[in-house]
């Protein structure tokens, strides 16, 4: 198809060499993919263009293929698809510029010389041909030669918004940052819709001010909402500012376009894995594994997901494979940790406290891992360890989460039930100390359900496990009545609950059996009476309640 360049020339001068007001074809959006340097993305837009273009549409798909080529260094893909582009259009000026690029890289000037005459010979009055070829010389790092072709493209069209970005390239190169986003905002000035020196200039500022770089986004997706480029750099830009909801709105947005960029898959796996969406982020991870099977990052993620999918098997398998192929100075804390808790759910305990001491080494401000030795010494029924342990995360815990007192207070319960079994086993000159350890483990547990009261006086478990405490290890015989009040409120609350005598029969049941007992020891018969009644309403066939119901003692009183 023959074009005419002088009809051409005309509107040459106010539009960038993008060409979609150059040439009125359908490939705007993979020009746009390229200029945004998304080349996987680009390539695969113009692909599919090519199979239903023709004619100058189709010399510029094959040009922008040839030039995503050539910016991931396939040169010969590259000189492949400018061959086509010159065979479907020899008036095509910028498949030239792409030959002469590649006779650059190979330091053939004179080759590349003549090449780019010929492209000027078919545009002598389009700025965007010149700033084309003054971009191959950038490319090169010819500044010299780029700054007088620049100078050329001044002179046909100096409001051409082109040559600024051009040369904020050329001075990004040259880590000139501040005098390259002059030259885009002296680009935007000139044109005040050129996306791509908005974006470029977001990007400068990506690092070093995200939130400059949000406000030039917000300007460039105000020209067009739908600039797809943009999102992925919006993203990029929450995901560094730990925005991460934010950041998963920008990329749902650019995630689904074929060819995605393989760090964004990274940080969009990444993201989901930190607000907690597990499933959706094995997923996104198998995409950058397709492509890269050795991603470090990715092969961590996905035994941290599978962990909190409770998928111990497999995510151990993944945990393992990931230790076996990464560097050990690669290897983060975090890493450690997860293998340890897999090991401990998979139950190797003695590994895991190994996986987590292996933790403390590499980062000892992970005072996380002091919980993690905790339950896992716990596990393994060492609960001295345990509540060393536990004390240690408890004086280092910023959160003080209610749970976490919880849980190490029924730690100390257990280890004070065990150390009762283990003073059986005792020589006499023993006991006394075994007394010791048993007494300071009863204590910590009452005052730490003390302090599951204060905090959640609503909530019936700080009573009733400070009630267990002091029923079962600090007032064995129930003479003194230690548990009395907690049992007493702790029933108050559980037979209050919806369904409260179905769902929490059981621990009602205890509490009145401490409670009629108690009474039973005082000779308050009839209260005893009462609890060994209510027992049977929720349990008919309970032996302890029948059997002292029985006693001559109770069957004598009449109480009302």
């Amino acid at each position: 198809m023959k074009m005419n360049w002088k009809k051409v020339q005309l509107i040459a001068g106010s539009v960038y060499f993008s060409v979609a007001g150059l040439f009125a074809s359908g490939n705007e959006k993979g020009i746009e993919y390229y200029r945004a340097e998304l080349y996987d993305a680009a390539k695969i837009y113009l692909g599919n263009q090519i199979k239903q273009i023709q004619g100058t549409d189709l010399a510029e798909a094959y040009y922008y293929i040839g030039e995503c080529y050539a910016a991931t260094e396939k040169l010969d893909s590259a000189a492949y698809f400018f061959q086509k582009a010159i065979k479907t259009n020899p008036e095509y000026p910028y498949s030239y510029i792409g030959e002469g690029k590649l006779a650059l890289k190979k330091s053939n000037a004179n080759a590349a010389n003549d090449l780019f005459k010929k492209a000027i010979g078919f545009a002598k009055k389009n700025p965007a041909v010149h700033t084309a070829i003054a971009e191959a010389y950038i490319d090169v790092k010819q500044y010299d030669k780029a700054e007088d072709i620049l100078d050329k493209a001044r002179s046909v069209n100096k409001n051409f918004s082109g040559i600024y970005v051009a040369e904020g390239d050329m001075l990004m190169s040259q880590e000139k940052t501040g005098d390259a986003c002059a030259r885009y905002e002296m680009a935007m000035r000139f044109n005040p819709n050129d996306k791509i020196a908005y974006l470029k200039e977001a990007r400068v500022y990506k690092s070093i001010n995200p939130n400059r770089a949000l406000e030039i986004l917000d300007q460039l997706l105000a020209i067009d909402i739908e600039y797809i480029p943009a999102y992925a750099e919006l993203g990029d830009t929450y995901y560094k500012k730990n925005h991460y909801t934010k950041a998963i709105e920008a990329y749902n947005k650019f995630i689904e376009i074929p060819g995605v960029p393989v760090q964004q898959l990274i940080n969009y796996a990444s993201l989901l894995y930190f607000t907690k969406e597990y499933e959706k982020s094995l997923v996104e991870i198998s995409k950058v594994l397709a492509k890269d099977p050795h991603n470090l990052v990715m092969r961590r993620l996905q035994f941290y997901n599978n962990y909190e999918l409770e998928k111990y098997s497999l995510g151990l398998q993944q945990a393992e494979k990931f230790f076996q192929k990464a560097a050990q100075e690669d290897v983060i804390a975090q890493d450690y940790i997860y293998y340890g808790r897999l090991l401990d759910k998979n139950k190797n305990t003695k590994a895991a406290i190994e996986a987590f001491y292996q933790a403390l080494s590499i980062d000892e401000t992970k005072t996380e891992i002091y919980k993690d030795l905790a339950v896992a010494y716990e596990r393994g029924d060492d609960y001295s360890n345990a509540i060393s342990y536990y004390k240690k995360f408890m004086e280092n815990d910023k959160n003080d989460v209610l749970l976490d007192v919880f849980n190490f207070g029924r730690t100390c319960y257990t280890a004070g039930n065990q150390e009762i079994a283990n003073i059986k086993t005792k020589k006499p000159d023993e006991i006394a100390a075994a007394n010791a350890i048993l007494k300071s483990y009863l204590l910590l547990a009452d005052s730490l359900f003390a302090q599951v009261i204060e905090r959640s006086p609503e909530s019936y478990l700080g009573y009733f496990w400070r009630a267990r405490a002091n029923a079962t290890l600090l007032d064995p015989e129930v003479t003194l009545g230690l548990a009395k009040p907690y049992y007493e409120q702790a029933a108050s609350i559980l037979v209050a609950a919806p369904d409260g005598a179905t769902k929490n029969r059981n621990l009602i049941v205890e509490c009145y059996r401490y409670l009629g007992y108690y009474h039973y020891v005082q000779k308050d018969y009839c209260t005893s009476k009462s609890y060994f009644q209510k027992i049977l309403e929720l349990e008919p066939e309970n032996a302890i309640a029948k059997q002292l119901l029985s006693d001559d003692a109770i069957k004598r009183m009449r109480c009302n």
